[in-house]
């Protein structure tokens, strides 16, 4: 047997929602023994209900729309949802059967349906309810029917006639229309088993370019974040394109160990752009540029090196020809073969020799 503690709030059966305000009465020689004091929400009584007929409240979610694929598990979510002080609204009410049990769990309940026969058989079943006969798809016929505040509570009932598109459009026009703390329940196995399969998409709110954590640590050793690491990355390209230089050990040192950056595509971001965000990217932003600018500054460096490489080769090769014209010119004068041959190879020779410098 379910217990429960003074100021529960429980659901009595066949008479609403009540909140519990004395404990169960165990004096043998009472009327009372082996019931709970209970006070109903919607007029104030007070009441000796035994523990057979109470059971707890649902928890309350933030969701506004709950599906349910029965009629049972659709009553009792409704009951679940539906306050003493809610004005409720149960569209395919059918012949009032649903309205008239919900009707005593709030303050205020009108059943409507397409049909006039099915609303006619309702009002001859429960003659002190309102049922109107309303289309569905009307909202501002059904927002009429309510008090000025509007409905707190939406009903859906036409699972069983209507298909798949008309419920779940139904359903988008009420989410639409109705107050954003307005909740709708609805009853429908199959809307219910495609949401069920359903899973919305988040994708990472972060900037979806961003440095990776190996990168980040290895900037920090290198002349500051991502400048750093370009740098080391660039000593280490230069390193490896000509081999192990004098003096050095070969395999990597202690500041191209570092791993290169890598740019990370995290897939798209959301509209909404926080200041976090925006700032984060804003950091991001400068560390590339920094990185792109000590990039092209250590190409410019090594352009420069190499122009000035190519032009002492190009002077020194300039020489050695002219000295080699001189040389051909002797060989005409003198007409002597070796004499010829010797200024020759003695032009390859300087010429060759700036490029070893």
């Amino acid at each position: 047997m379910k217990e429960f503690a003074v100021g529960d709030v429980v659901d009595v059966k066949g008479y609403g929602r009540a909140e519990v305000i004395e404990p169960l009465c165990t004096d043998t020689s009472s009327k009372f023994n082996g019931r709970y004091r209970v006070r109903y929400q919607q007029d104030g009584t007070t009441y000796y209900a035994r523990p057979s007929a109470l059971r707890p409240t649902a928890t309350q979610v933030k969701q506004r729309v709950l599906l349910c694929h029965s009629t049972t598990h659709y009553r009792t979510c409704a009951a679940s949802v539906i306050n003493y002080n809610d004005a409720v609204l149960e569209v395919g009410s059918h012949e009032g059967e649903c309205t008239f049990l919900m009707s005593r769990r709030c303050r205020y309940i009108v059943g409507v349906d397409k049909s006039e026969v099915t609303i006619d058989a309702a009002r001859k079943r429960y003659p002190g309810l309102r049922f109107e006969a309303v289309d569905g798809f009307d909202v501002a016929a059904l927002k009429a029917l309510g008090p000025p505040e509007g409905f707190s509570v939406v009903l859906v009932d036409i699972g069983g006639i209507a298909s798949l598109p008309t419920v779940a459009a139904l359903v988008g026009l009420y989410y639409k229309e109705f107050p954003w703390n307005t909740k709708i329940v609805v009853k429908s196995v199959f809307l219910k088993r495609m949401m069920e399969d359903c899973m919305p998409y988040s994708p990472a709110p972060s900037n979806p370019w961003q440095l990776t954590a190996s990168a980040a640590a290895a900037g920090g050793g290198g002349g500051g974040g991502a400048a750093g690491s370009a740098a080391a990355a660039g000593r280490d390209d230069a390193a490896g394109a000509g081999g192990v230089g004098e003096g050095s050990e070969p395999g990597p040192s202690g500041s191209g160990a570092a791993a290169k950056e890598e740019l990370v595509f995290y897939g798209p971001r959301r509209n909404g752009k926080s200041r976090e965000s925006r700032a984060s990217r804003a950091a991001v932003s400068a560390s590339a540029s920094a990185a792109a600018a000590a990039a092209a500054a250590t190409a410019a460096m090594g352009g420069a090196g190499a122009a000035e490489a190519q032009g002492r080769g190009g002077r020194g090769g300039q020489g050695g020809r002219g000295r080699g014209g001189r040389g051909g010119g002797h060989i005409d004068i003198g007409g002597g073969p070796n004499e010829g041959t010797e200024p020759a190879a003695a032009a390859a020779s300087v010429g060759a020799a700036p490029g070893d410098e």
